[in-house]
């Protein structure tokens, strides 16, 4: 697995093999790992919520379409979708269309394993957090499916009244849970959105991809 290791400015190139020696030589105090993307690959059972959702009310959201917006959080994509279309679409019933959905879909999800093995691995001696955009019921059958919710110390999810990434209010709030500073904190993602969010809040981060 490729990544691109974020720290004090700079990006270097690192494969999954890398990944404990840097964590090690620059001592960090807790981990934060993003979800969909990162420990779970559920691009595919988000994708029939959300198309399940729009033919609800008569519309057709393309899987292409939705694949381009996948970093965002569930309103800001449904918003997006509805100010695409020329007929009126509740985007609140779309919302939660989409939130029942997932229990249908929810098998769909398959574990990322390089980096559930090195949650894993940290979660022997570190403080191990989850943030997503997500909603607290989707994030917490999704770590389920894959078998590590009891394995993280805190989950962080857009359901704690904090703004969606890139925002970095998510990151921030899962430190201060695992009680450790922005700077000593390592962040583990896959979207644009969520790299951004990290950097913002002072923390560095493993883009993976």
């Amino acid at each position: 697995m490729k990544s691109l290791f974020h720290h004090n400015g700079q990006s270097i190139e690192v494969s999954s093999s890398g990944w404990r020696r840097l964590i090690r030589d620059h001592g960090f105090g807790a981990v934060i790992f993003d979800c969909d993307g990162t420990l779970v690959e559920s691009a595919a059972a988000h994708a029939q919520c959300m198309l399940a959702a729009s033919a609800e009310q008569g519309q057709h959201m393309q899987p292409d379409w939705y694949r381009a917006r996948t970093g965002l959080d569930r309103i800001s994509l449904f918003q997006a979708f509805a100010q695409s279309l020329t007929q009126p679409f509740d985007v609140n019933r779309a919302c939660a269309t989409s939130i029942d959905a997932y229990a249908e879909f929810v098998h769909l999800a398959e574990p990322i394993a390089e980096t559930i093995s090195l949650l894993l691995e940290l979660g022997a001696t570190l403080p191990v957090a989850v943030a997503t955009n997500a909603e607290q019921a989707i994030a917490e059958r999704s770590l389920e499916k894959i078998a590590i919710k009891d394995k993280v110390s805190t989950l962080v999810t857009i359901s704690d009244g904090v703004a969606p990434k890139p925002s970095p209010e998510m990151f921030l709030l899962a430190a201060r849970r695992l009680g450790t500073a922005p700077q000593t904190t390592l962040v583990f993602e896959d979207s644009p959105q969520g790299v951004n969010a990290a950097k913002a809040a002072g923390m560095s981060v493993f883009e993976v991809f």
